[in-house]
């Protein structure tokens, strides 16, 4: 038997409009799969903003990663005039807006050999009010930090008293009271770096007298500078009191020393911003007092660019 079917024009009619019904709910899947696909991208966006915004405010305490970089008084890191400008808290911030005619030259004499200037016993008594609690008590000797500065172009002649007792006083304060040699405030500090990329279970947070240097790249560039694989090895910093002085060093050569015409308060920014700010006046006051006492010991008048 055969069946034959015969098509009403009404059938025509509901075909047509489950065909049309169909192409609407692919348009309007589409559409949903599209309106998601924008939301998932710009909630990536908003996401990546806040974490990039979440760093620049922790940058005051944290330093910036990039080596040229500056962090600003709102906490972000960049190279341009809104951070290393006017507003500069931290990092290589422009010389300018500074006012002239006083005498703030830190490099400025009376010079002399450094083993004349920091004797025995004067490092003896600097270290004599380390804790027996400290973790680094004996770490800091006067043979590595004598033999830290010689290796440096720079202070191999005659060095200025002043520069000694602002080097001092910086060292001091950055590892309290050279009690530490590792910042407690452990953390990763690895950023993104082709010349200098991480090594895999390495962090690279402050050590040596001068804990405000963190980051791969100041590691990485350090290590070139001074021939050690401190990027590898960045533990080193800690094992070995001449490299940890070496460290600081380089950093003060590289960071501080061009600015020392402008004074100690200058120094104090390029060294750790947080010296400067309003939330820390006691330290602020510290600082100015053991270097101005530094200077009284070394017999030397201290400069009057004491204030950031």
């Amino acid at each position: 038997l055969h069946f034959i079917y015969v098509l009403r024009p009404t059938s025509f009619l509901h075909m047509a409009d489950f065909t049309t019904n169909s192409i609407k709910r692919k348009k309007n899947m589409s559409n949903r799969n599209a309106t998601v696909e924008n939301a998932l991208v710009f909630f990536l966006l908003a996401f990546a903003v806040m974490a990039k915004t979440v760093f620049s405010q922790n940058c005051q305490s944290t330093g910036c990663p990039g080596l040229k970089e500056c962090c600003s008084s709102w906490g972000s890191c960049g190279i341009k005039d809104d951070q290393c400008g006017f507003w500069c808290f931290s990092g290589l911030c422009h010389l300018k807006n500074k006012s002239y005619g006083f005498n703030y030259n830190v490099s400025a004499g009376p010079r002399g050999p450094i083993e004349s200037i920091v004797t025995p016993s004067l490092f003896k008594r600097i270290m004599s009010k380390v804790g027996n609690n400290c973790p680094a008590k004996g770490f800091y000797t006067h043979q590595a930090f004598i033999s830290a500065v010689k290796s440096f172009q720079a202070y191999k002649g005659t060095v200025a008293k002043r520069e000694i007792a602002a080097i001092l006083t910086h060292f001091a304060h950055g590892s309290k009271g050279f009690c530490y040699k590792e910042d407690k405030a452990r953390g990763r500090y690895c950023s993104p770096s082709k010349k200098y990329p991480c090594e895999p279970g390495k962090q690279y947070y402050g050590r040596g007298p001068l804990q405000s240097i963190r980051w791969n790249e100041y590691y990485g560039a350090a290590g070139i500078f001074l021939r050690l694989p401190m990027l590898k090895d960045p533990d080193m910093v800690a094992h070995s009191p001449e490299v940890a002085f070496k460290l600081a060093l380089w950093f003060w050569t590289t960071n501080v020393r061009p600015a020392l015409y402008l004074g100690f308060g200058e120094t104090s920014k390029r060294v750790d911003g947080r010296l400067c700010d309003n939330l820390h006046p006691d330290d602020t006051k510290n600082l100015v007092k053991q270097y101005v006492d530094l200077c009284k010991i070394l017999g030397v008048t201290p400069d009057e660019g004491l204030s950031c």
